[in-house]
C-alpha cells in the first residue's frame, strides 16, 4: 500500500481520538454481534454503513462509503471540522477517492476499538472498506478500497484514550489495498497537495 493511501490528511481537520467519536453509541460490553453504529449516527448521515459478518473463525467487519451522498455531506463535515475550510466544492469533485480514504482511516479505529470491546467478540476479525457509485447504467456499483485484519490483543495494547495516527496501523495484519483505489488516491492527493498550496501561495 502507499504511504499516500494510509497517512496522507492534507485536507484533515479532526484530531483521531476526536474522530472516533463519530462511531458513538457503540455497544461497549454488548454481546457480540452488536450494531457498529447506532440508528441515525452521525456516520450513517454521511454515508457511512457498517455491517459483522460471522465466519468459522473469526468475524468480517463490511463497511461501505455511498460516494454520493459523502460528497453531498461534505459542506456539513466540514461546518462539524472533519474536514478543512480550504477545500473548494471544485477540489472536492476532483478528489472523491482522497477524500473517502481520510474518512476511512478517520473512522477505523472506532469500528475497531467497538468490536473488540463486545462481549465473546472473536479474537480476530478482517476490516474490509469499499464504496458505492452509480455505474453506467445508473444502479449503485461496489469499488473495493482497502482491507486488514485486526486480533484483540493488538487491540488491546492501544491506549485508546490517546491513540494517535499510525498507533493502529502498525498493528494491522494482512493489508491489501485494490491497486485501482491506491493508484486514484496517489493521483487525488498530489492534485489536492498542489491545489492547496496553490491557495496558500496566493494568501494575503
Amino acid at each position: 500500500m502507499s504511504f499516500a493511501a494510509r497517512f496522507d490528511g492534507s485536507a484533515r481537520r479532526l484530531g483521531l481520538a476526536a474522530s472516533m467519536f463519530l462511531v458513538t453509541g457503540m455497544a461497549h460490553a454488548a454481546p457480540y454481534p452488536a450494531a457498529l453504529l447506532p440508528p441515525n449516527s452521525t456516520a450513517q448521515a454521511w454515508g457511512v454503513s457498517a455491517r459483522i459478518d460471522t465466519t468459522g473463525h473469526g468475524c468480517i467487519v463490511q463497511a461501505t462509503i455511498d460516494q454520493t451522498r459523502f460528497i453531498t455531506q461534505m459542506p456539513q463535515m466540514i461546518a462539524a471540522g472533519i474536514f478543512s475550510t480550504r477545500l473548494t466544492s471544485d477540489l472536492i469533485q476532483q478528489t472523491p477517492h482522497y477524500l473517502m480514504n481520510v474518512l476511512q482511516t478517520d473512522i477505523s479505529p472506532g469500528f475497531v476499538h467497538a468490536l473488540f470491546m463486545q462481549a465473546g467478540a472473536p479474537a480476530r476479525c478482517r476490516f474490509t472498506w469499499d464504496y458505492v457509485a452509480p455505474g453506467p447504467s445508473g444502479g449503485l456499483v461496489s469499488h473495493p478500497m482497502v482491507s486488514f485484519e485486526f486480533t484483540r490483543p493488538a487491540h488491546d495494547r492501544i491506549n485508546w484514550p490517546q491513540i494517535r495516527f499510525g498507533d493502529m496501523i502498525a498493528s494491522e495484519d494482512a493489508v491489501r489495498t485494490d491497486p485501482l483505489f491506491d493508484a486514484q488516491v496517489n493521483e487525488e492527493t498530489l492534485d489536492i497537495t498542489i491545489a492547496l498550496a496553490h491557495n496558500d501561495a496566493g494568501s494575503p
